[in-house]
């Protein structure tokens, strides 16, 4: 038997990584099915892969986009690093406008360019796919693939 830690952040940015934000949005799933509150889970996603950058300078990519998405967030807001350029958000829904304001707001902090390390600059597109609970899903994966494939 592993007796090692369960890991529940990403090392990179030190977010929840898939395994904790699946745990979380299972939580908040079961208090939003309580309480009859709406909820928004966004996936997202880049254009690419940073292909030309070494891997440090794509961890510091990773970090600064980490930081962007909690620069503005709500203590109740949700953010993981799920795997490569792949983030997550859960949020209850405060109103009916709340997935697209919040998806306008990140696209413009996330449309800022990002400097490297080495003094260099480069710019990321980001991709958001949004799915509400309960209308597109109960749980996780049902909310997970709907939100990705709302990106499409």
């Amino acid at each position: 038997m592993d007796s090692s830690p369960k890991q529940t952040h990403a090392s990179v940015t030190s977010l929840p990584n898939k395994t904790e934000f699946a745990e979380q949005t299972a939580q908040l799933l079961e208090f939003s099915t309580r309480t009859q509150a709406k909820a928004v889970l966004l996936f997202i996603t880049f254009d690419s892969l940073v292909d030309d950058i070494n891997q440090r300078q794509n961890n510091l990519a990773i970090k600064a986009i980490s930081k962007r998405l909690l620069a503005n967030a709500r203590e109740s807001d949700i953010y993981a690093h799920l795997d490569d350029m792949n983030f997550a958000n859960l949020s209850i829904a405060t109103s009916e406008q709340h997935a697209p304001t919040l998806v306008e707001k990140l696209k413009n902090q996330l449309a800022e360019p990002i400097t490297l390390e080495d003094g260099s600059m480069i710019r990321l597109n980001a991709k958001i796919g949004v799915a509400l609970f309960p209308e597109h899903g109960t749980d996780y994966l049902s909310l997970i693939d709907r939100a990705k494939q709302s990106l499409y």
